[in-house]
């Protein structure tokens, strides 16, 4: 059995665990770790595994009751969560984003690089779930199997029903970074060029954020995307990509459904209740990340559908482009 070590406690730390401990064979949540012990000791007496409860994350880091490591703390610790990480020489997997700045990312992506050379194997893995997704999955392989043509663009829509805490800048780091990471998955092709553009500003976003936001991005290829980021739409959750080929599109949908329209046909999306938030809609992808990063420490068998940091260094580095066009 895996034991493994949750670095806070917060929605996705939480989220996590119980991931774990519902869907993940082979794996249990033994210690927990938060600045908040009500918040751990919660937790804990709900999965009822749990052996370590501290607010001192060295203590999990090196426990002997912990085999692996979660990083699911606040954005601005995540490189020195993941420098102790490193000291303990435990399988990792860090929730985006690498750093909050891309000083901090590069500097730790090579520390990480070197720590992983070293190790002769892969030590660190990043949070990225639309791999993972099977909407996402499935779009890949229409889009490989050459029906539609070559893409030529692309139509995104991340849209919160609230984000507390988002800055302007967050709304690249927190939210334009999943489309970032998982169309240069689609693709395999780096960003270059990534312009900010503001229509009119919401009245319900809270003061001083220019929400919402439309971002205008470029690969090396010439393939571009077109995102529009909405951290307080106030009326569902409302995630969708849509790829713009020369024969066809091919778009995923709010509720994870795939339609496509080709040959004159056009599919019809579901309709329904729309999420409060991510959770329900990628909870699956979460499990199958999980899953696959627990048969990777496992097996020792590498799964390439992992973010690695060179990936989060990537999405680190198209959000740098973005912030900068502010």
């Amino acid at each position: 059995m895996l034991r493994i070590g949750i670095v806070g406690t917060g929605v996705m730390g939480a989220g996590h665990a119980r991931f774990i401990r519902d869907s993940v064979d082979g794996a249990e949540v033994s210690a927990l770790f938060d600045i908040d012990q009500n918040k751990v000791n919660q937790l804990a007496d709900e999965l009822k595994t749990v052996t370590l409860r501290t607010s001192n994350v060295e203590d999990l880091m090196n426990s002997n009751e912990v085999d692996a490591i979660i990083i699911a703390s606040p954005d601005n610790f995540h490189v020195q969560h993941l420098r102790l990480a490193m000291l303990t020489k435990k399988p990792t997997l860090c929730e985006k984003p690498l750093a909050t700045n891309l000083d901090e990312a590069r500097a730790v992506a090579s520390e990480i690089k070197e720590y992983e050379k070293a190790c002769g194997k892969r030590m660190i893995h990043f949070g990225f779930m639309r791999r993972f997704d099977d909407a996402y999955r499935k779009a890949r392989d229409l889009i490989n199997s050459g029906n539609y043509g070559s893409p030529l663009y692309c139509r995104t829509t991340a849209r919160n029903v609230s984000s507390t805490g988002v800055t302007t800048s967050g709304l690249y780091t927190n939210i334009a970074v999943h489309d970032f990471d998982i169309l240069r998955w689609l693709f395999k092709d780096e960003w270059v060029s990534v312009t900010s553009n503001y229509p009119k500003r919401s009245s319900l976003s809270p003061e001083g954020l220019n929400d919402p936001l439309v971002v205008i991005a470029k690969m090396k290829n010439g393939l571009m995307m077109v995102a529009d980021i909405f951290a307080f739409n106030n009326y569902g959750y409302d995630v969708r990509t849509e790829v713009i080929c020369e024969k066809g599109s091919i778009e995923i949908g709010i509720h994870g459904d795939v339609i496509t329209r080709s040959n004159r046909i056009a599919g019809v999306g579901k309709g329904g209740k729309m999420d409060e938030n991510w959770i329900p809609r990628f909870n699956d992808s979460y499990i199958a990340e999980l899953r696959a990063w627990v048969e990777t420490i496992t097996t020792g068998k590498e799964n390439s559908d992992l973010a690695t940091v060179e990936d989060a260094l990537a999405a680190n580095e198209v959000c740098a482009l973005g912030v900068a066009s502010i």
